[in-house]
């Protein structure tokens, strides 16, 4: 079946298009058996998640771009630092994408049913894998990038693959615009799956070997991309973004509700208060699991069971749900805190909405996050970190804004990592990433002068910058954008970073 092949070809071209001598900075996973890339190229952040589905195996493009809070790092023997990819290549008989890296470096994306996975390979030896319990089934090292897959597919020198690869498509709407393919590649891409009942619309399509077509129009014939996009209007544009994101901060105001409703701890409050009042009277439980208070005896004056664990004493369990009643009430202070500023959020927005003054309403968004280019309001990618080398190959990430700031200390760094700050002033957050490596002093030192070069002291001789693993800073609640609270820290004197045009 030459679709499959045509499915292969329109992968390879769309990554060489985005992601060829772009970074790989994270490998992590936060579903089960489900692996992301963050990768980014030419100031442009891009999420890559494989996983398997029932029989099929997804390779695709999240729609939003986000490092989450909750991931397990991955490789990450491998990545101690970001790592190029210098091209990419798919086997010419088996359904395996290819990422070249460099360091003599690859990521193989293996999806030959049923036994996918993905692999790390160092000259040419198998150094890791995803899921563990996958044995690595060897073949012959045979690959063509998307020009040479390209010829192969019109000069009919490729057999079928042993297992076709059909098309699923996350949003067809994406592809109304033929001048996609080779044009302007979507972040969110189609995805490719081995065979099974395909999850989204599915598209498909043949094409014979004599056809003289060029490449591009065969694969518009098979997706049937023919129809034209409508262009959009700056205002309408804003407008459109305005209504996506109150949708979004409703739904998010829902959550905040249902896990405000959930944080009871004036029930927990009763169960301490019913135990304490059953120790000092030397009851004692009927079963090792519950302990049951007649009315006299409740807290409440009615009948209640108090839980136990049966693996502590009647005064330690006391103790774990006092414990347990504090920090329900600062989860509950947190949350209705974030609920009323997301519903204060929510009602300014539905004014600047029925305003309809386009201004007003564009600059709301962007102090909300947003980002918009310049052309028609098209809302465009938002790095929230600047990035710098260290002259150890190290990492070393800038934060733009406060907010920006708390994204980069708390979402995307690891803990493992160097935070570093200028003491006393208001600056940037900056993240010196090692992983598990112990950074040299000439690392340390150039993020400090980055730090103090980011800072309101940026015109100063010399700057006092504080340092820490990033383990040892916290978040208070309700504090502001980018406040920080330091457990330990040290500190360095530096010059700040001098930068070209400084």
């Amino acid at each position: 079946m030459l679709d499959s092949w045509l499915t292969l070809w329109h992968w390879t071209h769309l990554f060489e298009s985005l992601l060829v001598n772009g970074k790989i900075c994270h490998a992590f996973t936060f579903q089960k058996e489900r692996l992301d890339l963050w990768i980014e190229h030419e100031n442009e952040t891009y999420q890559l998640a494989w996983q398997p589905f029932q029989n099929q195996f997804s390779f695709y493009m999240p729609a939003n771009t986000s490092l989450p809070r909750k991931k397990v790092n991955l490789f990450a023997r491998e990545f101690a630092h970001p790592i190029t990819i210098i091209n990419i290549s798919q086997h010419n008989h088996f359904p395996i994408v290819r990422f070249e890296l460099d360091e003599g470096q690859e990521f193989l994306f293996d999806f030959r049913h049923p036994h996918g996975n993905v692999y790390f390979r160092k000259n040419g030896l198998l150094s890791n894998q995803f899921l563990k319990s996958v044995v690595w089934r060897p073949i012959e090292e045979c690959w063509l990038n998307s020009m040479e897959l390209k010829m192969a597919v019109l000069s009919n020198e490729l057999s079928p693959h042993p297992q076709s690869l059909k098309l699923h498509l996350v949003e067809p709407r994406l592809f109304d615009n033929p001048d996609w393919l080779l044009n302007s590649p979507s972040r969110r891409l189609p995805e490719i799956a081995s065979p099974g009942e395909p999850k989204h619309t599915k598209v498909e399509g043949h094409a014979g070997a004599d056809d003289n077509s060029n490449i591009a129009e065969i694969v518009r014939s098979i997706l049937h991309l023919s129809r034209q996009h409508k262009p959009v209007t700056s205002q309408d544009s804003v407008e459109k973004r305005a209504h996506t994101v109150l949708k979004r901060w409703q739904r998010k105001a829902e959550k905040q509700k249902a896990e405000l409703a959930d944080n009871d701890w004036q029930t927990i409050q009763h169960q301490a208060d019913g135990l304490a009042i059953a120790i000092a009277s030397r009851l004692r439980p009927e079963k090792p699991e519950t302990l049951t208070l007649r009315a006299e005896f409740s807290p409440t004056g009615a009948e209640m069971v108090v839980p136990l664990n049966p693996q502590f004493s009647l005064q330690q369990n006391l103790e774990r749900l006092y414990q347990s009643v504090r920090k329900t009430k600062l989860r509950t202070s947190d949350h209705a805190a974030r609920l009323a500023q997301t519903e204060t959020d929510i009602g300014k927005l539905e004014d600047l909405i029925e305003a309809g003054v386009e201004d007003l309403l564009r600059k709301f968004l962007e102090e909300q996050g947003e980002r918009f280019s310049q052309e028609a309001g098209v809302a465009a990618v938002h790095l929230p970190y600047r990035t710098f080398t260290s002259p150890s190959g190290l990492a070393i990430l800038v934060g733009r804004n406060a907010r920006d700031n708390d994204t980069l200390s708390f979402k995307i760094s690891n803990k493992q990592d160097w935070w570093f700050h200028a003491r006393g002033v208001t600056g940037s957050h900056v993240i010196l990433q090692t992983g598990k490596l112990e950074p040299q002093h000439r690392d340390l030192m150039m993020a400090a002068q980055l730090a103090a070069r980011f800072s309101d002291a940026k015109h100063s001789g010399v700057v006092a910058v504080s340092y820490c693993q990033r383990k040892y800073i916290s978040k208070p609640r309700g504090s502001a954008p980018g406040a920080v609270r330091v457990l330990r820290e040290e500190v360095l004197t530096v010059e700040p970073y001098r930068l070209e045009g400084d």
